[in-house]
């Protein structure tokens, strides 16, 4: 279940906001988790860095493929 509460009070200069909350579901997170176990759920990674280099890794100009992974102790 997702809340929308409005709009944040910060506004971009050229942009929208809307803040909202997603509330947990058990019983979801519980089928997610068994999905994972069972290898029916796998991530696509792409990038890893280290916390020292996420601000240079997200101000790439090509899109990466998968997600970046932020690595923040070794």
């Amino acid at each position: 279940m997702v809340t929308i509460t409005g709009p944040t009070e910060a506004r971009p200069v050229d942009g929208k906001t809307i803040d909202f909350v997603v509330v947990p579901d058990r019983a979801q997170l519980t089928e997610i988790a068994e999905r994972v176990r069972e290898g029916k759920v796998r991530a696509n990674i792409g990038d890893v860095a280290t916390l020292d280099d996420a601000v240079t890794i997200f101000n790439k100009t090509d899109r990466a493929k998968g997600k970046t992974i932020i690595r923040v102790r070794t």
